[in-house]
């Protein structure tokens, strides 16, 4: 497998680039850009990550971050801060990029997905088995589980903001979406279109519509004023 990035002709003069032909990366399985620093960055099956620039394609670092598959990455909105998960190792590990790329925390937590808060990164929320669980960076343990919402075998998940409102919809392993309050913890709506584990959940950044993709091979959009 590769990773194409395709680019413009006044960032690069390849119409695509390989990140193969840059160095090996074995089969690439999750990416993420941070635009502030102008890199993207990349997990393989065997738990490596691969630093990027996004203007010269040049490779910047190359680490081993985990001991097998990472499935997911996600950037903190402010701080130097990029998660990267490994449901294999059952680890999240927090790497700060201006130490290095050093591993600052580790959270012991079997998860499918990691997402940052976007109004409060200080934390950041796991699909679990358990429901979806909600973790503070700033915690001093490792262990310090701030709280929790329901306890299906959850997959996927975004938030969703309306103005000072906060939701986060998360996808289970039998095909339900749930939307919980994030204030008052309580769900608010189940929705049932698909038959088996919603894949993936991705909310529109500026109109009220939301998409799921489940592995049945449907995809739903959703209005995310009144969740139909």
């Amino acid at each position: 497998m590769q990773v194409i990035i395709k680019t413009c002709s006044r960032i690069c003069p390849q119409e695509r680039v390989h990140l193969s032909e840059l160095s090996a990366l074995s089969a690439p399985n999750a990416a993420v850009f941070i635009p502030r620093k102008q890199w993207f960055v990349v997990g393989d099956f065997y738990g490596n990550i691969k630093v990027c620039s996004d203007e010269t394609m040049q490779e910047l670092k190359t680490f081993s971050a985990h001991s097998k598959h990472i499935s997911f990455l996600d950037v903190h909105p402010s701080e130097p801060y990029v998660l990267s998960q490994s449901n294999f190792e059952n680890t999240v590990k927090m790497w700060n990029w201006e130490m290095d790329w050093e591993c600052v925390r580790t959270f012991d937590v079997k998860t499918w997905n990691v997402k940052f808060n976007p109004k409060d990164a200080d934390y950041f929320a796991c699909a679990t088995q358990n429901g979806v669980k909600v973790w503070n960076i700033a915690s001093p343990g490792s262990d310090d589980l701030t709280f929790s919402f329901g306890s299906s075998n959850a997959y996927s998940l975004d938030y969703l903001s309306r103005g000072d409102e906060l939701y986060l919809i998360n996808g289970n392993l039998d095909g339900s979406v749930e939307i919980w309050d994030w204030q008052s913890r309580s769900c608010l709506k189940t929705l049932e279109e698909h038959t088996t584990f919603v894949y993936t959940i991705c909310v529109h950044p500026d109109l009220p519509l939301f998409i799921t993709g489940s592995r049945d091979g449907t995809v739903c959009l959703w209005n995310s004023l009144t969740f139909e």
